[in-house]
């Protein structure tokens, strides 16, 4: 039979002497065997703790370690009583009424504990099992466990099945027996475990990458290049910002440049003075830039070096008519002073005359 909360004096006065005795500490409690107090058992609880997943946010990227945040909340409760034996005495009465009131606060997770498995092989969990504590019914966790967890990179974007198993102590049983003012109460508690599948989003982070390089570089000039960088992956590049690697033939200040956020798709630019000696052959060139931005909203600050290829034009006009000729006599300096040294002329002697 189904009980539900009575009503009428009689239990109102159990009540109170019941909340009297929890509120003295005049308790006793017992760990016996069940079996011995199977006689003493007035009730059985209908319904128990229920764990839900509110909430999966995670910063999974591919070919990279992130986190997965795992909000979950009790939803049980204790719908009612089930009377195993009916109270025959006043003193029974005031005991079962006391075991009820117990009964009723079933539905607490005690010592929660969350591991996450992936169904998929491109996911591993790095991470062992995590500790929640306890909530009672209607509760739910202040702070989302972490999984540290790594994508590999022949995961691509999406979504990706997980497995969460909760376990957790729950009340199975509630025995009272004795002195209704000092009673002996045995609490009978079980193991529980409760799988709940999750999907886990992967995304492909921020892909920075140079677009264009924008400008014209000769020897024996200083000119402005413009950097266009893109962002071709499906997280925003918070707080941008890039310094010109230069290495000689190339001069430059150095100064870091900043190209602020960079949406998934869109593209910005900024520009950095170069200098490349007078005396540079003209061909590619590779540039490379430090990059260092925020990935998302709560990544760790990330660095990266890009390079693009840039081509060192010859001088033209007045100024290859004063470079070339001034490259052609240094070299015939130079073979000329080779050839001197090399060869050992005769001296002529010439004779007085008397």
């Amino acid at each position: 039979m189904l009980i539900e909360r009575e009503g009428g004096k009689g239990d109102l006065r159990r009540a109170a002497i019941a909340s009297y005795i929890l509120a003295v500490g005049g308790v006793v409690l017992f760990l016996l065997a069940p079996q011995a107090w199977a006689e003493d058992d007035f009730y059985r609880a209908e319904g128990g703790p229920q764990i839900f997943v509110t909430s999966v946010t995670s910063s999974l990227e591919t070919g990279k370690t992130g986190s997965v945040f795992v909000k979950i909340e009790n939803r049980g409760e204790i719908s009612g009583l089930v009377e195993k034996r009916t109270p025959q005495t006043e003193d029974e009465k005031m005991l079962a009424l006391l075991e009820g009131e117990m009964e009723m606060e079933g539905s607490e997770a005690v010592g929660i504990q969350g591991k996450l498995s992936s169904r998929d092989g491109r996911l591993e969990v790095l991470s062992r099992p995590q500790l929640a504590g306890s909530l009672s019914g209607g509760e739910a966790l202040e702070r989302p466990m972490e999984f540290s967890v790594r994508a590999e990179s022949s995961a691509s974007a999406g979504v990706y099945p997980m497995l969460l198993e909760v376990s957790y102590e729950r009340l199975e049983d509630v025995l009272v027996r004795g002195n209704p003012l000092y009673p002996e109460i045995h609490f009978q508690r079980a193991e529980a475990t409760e799988t709940i599948s999750i999907e886990v989003p992967v995304m492909t982070g921020p892909r920075l990458e140079v677009a264009e390089v924008k400008g014209s570089i000769s020897p024996g000039r200083s000119s402005a290049l413009e950097l266009v960088m893109a962002n071709g992956g499906d997280v925003p590049a918070r707080e941008v910002r890039a310094r010109l690697l230069v290495q000689p033939p190339f001069n430059s200040t150095g100064e870091e440049v900043e190209l602020g956020d960079i949406e998934p798709g869109k593209r910005a630019a900024s520009e950095y003075p170069l200098e490349v000696d007078r005396l540079a052959d003209p061909g590619e060139r590779a540039l490379v830039w430090q990059v260092r931005y925020l990935p998302g909203e709560l990544g760790e600050e990330r660095s990266e070096e890009l390079a693009a290829l840039v081509e060192v034009k010859a001088p033209t006009g007045l100024r290859a008519l004063f470079v070339v000729p001034i490259v052609a006599i240094l070299i015939t300096l130079i073979y000329l002073g080779g050839v001197r040294r090399g060869l050992r002329l005769p001296r002529i002697r010439r004779r007085r005359r008397w």
